[in-house]
């Protein structure tokens, strides 16, 4: 690709040179016949701008606020988990990315970094989430109010991973995930397919309800 990508496609053909076959295809996977995940592109593709014309726009504001802190533009950047398997420091690079927009990161609970050092990485507001079982979500809840993050965000979508071929074809290895260090065994011994899904069905609570 000759020059800087200018447009999200473009990063993602980056992404696919620059990655190993298997961590690309954690990030642009879905599950099964990947119909939801083809679904979520349709809709945007479903949006449309409706263009108004002598309206002033020398002065366009997107700033909000989002439970009270300001933010540049309604956007957020949403909890997704191992970020090490495409940058060496991980979601310490999202925090610092995220203050430098003036937006807010939500922490994902299978960060390849802890709570702790993606606190103190930067001043972005940051939001942590959960959907591990109860007693470890105690625990990280309450590391995650010491170290001033600013609210929790439930993931109610994931009572149980689904199948995610790309991964069980790939035998996906997990990445260490940090914050369940001295709270929950990280260590799989699943050969058959993917380490990911063994992790994640061990620890995930599917009686949520």
């Amino acid at each position: 690709m000759e020059g800087e990508p200018v447009n999200v496609n473009e990063f993602q053909e980056l992404a696919r040179q620059a990655l190993p076959k298997m961590h690309y295809d954690y990030y642009t996977g879905g599950v099964e016949d990947q119909y939801t995940l083809k679904e979520n592109v349709e809709a945007f593709h479903r949006i449309t701008f409706q263009p108004r014309m002598l309206v002033d726009v020398s002065r366009i504001d997107f700033s909000t606020t989002v439970l009270g802190y300001n933010i540049s533009a309604p956007i957020m950047i949403a909890p997704s988990g191992l970020h090490k398997l495409a940058h060496p420091e991980g979601e310490i690079a999202t925090a610092r990315a995220a203050a430098v927009s003036n937006s807010i990161m939500v922490l994902s609970s299978m960060s390849s970094c802890t709570i702790e050092e993606v606190a103190s990485s930067c001043n972005a507001v940051q939001f942590f989430q959960l959907y591990v079982s109860r007693d470890v979500s105690a625990q990280l809840v309450q590391r995650a109010e010491r170290n001033g993050y600013k609210a929790i965000v439930l993931t109610v979508d994931v009572p149980r991973l689904g199948r995610r071929e790309a991964d069980i074809k790939s035998k996906m290895i997990l990445l260490q995930v940090k914050n369940f260090e001295g709270l929950s065994s990280t260590k799989v011994d699943n050969d058959d397919g993917s380490k990911l899904e063994a992790f994640s069905k061990r620890t995930f609570d599917n009686s949520l309800c």
